[in-house]
């Protein structure tokens, strides 16, 4: 069920892998319940993003950050580094602006996917 979520995810059906991760979240027990509810609102986040909607973004990625960060870069075979690296820049930015529900995204730099950790 992570790796279906995780496939939606990468393929950039944000919305889709959270439904599905939501779904694996909900019958989950234990200290990964937590890291897969940062997973579910960084999908979320970027859904709201995609939807041109910078404040929703913000507030699930804000969220999203506290719960991943409680965990190793790579876990569950994952490598979230690129992600929380570029939302703590974002969150930074959104802090720092003058009219943050104007700030515009780099989509260069927006990382679209969550990479396997290496072996």
């Amino acid at each position: 069920m992570f790796d279906a979520g995780l496939r939606e995810f990468n393929a950039g059906r944000y919305f889709e892998a959270h439904d599905i991760w939501e779904d694996f979240w909900h019958q989950l027990n234990g200290p990964d319940r937590r890291f897969l509810q940062g997973l579910i609102q960084l999908a979320v986040g970027a859904y709201h993003h995609e939807m041109d909607n910078p404040a929703g973004a913000r507030s699930l990625w804000g969220r999203s950050i506290a719960k991943l960060e409680e965990y190793p870069g790579e876990h569950w075979g994952i490598d979230r580094g690129a992600w929380v690296e570029w939302i703590n820049g974002y969150l930074s930015a959104w802090d720092g602006a003058p009219h943050p529900e104007q700030l515009s995204f780099n989509e260069q730099l927006f990382p679209s996917y969550l990479p396997l950790a290496p072996d």
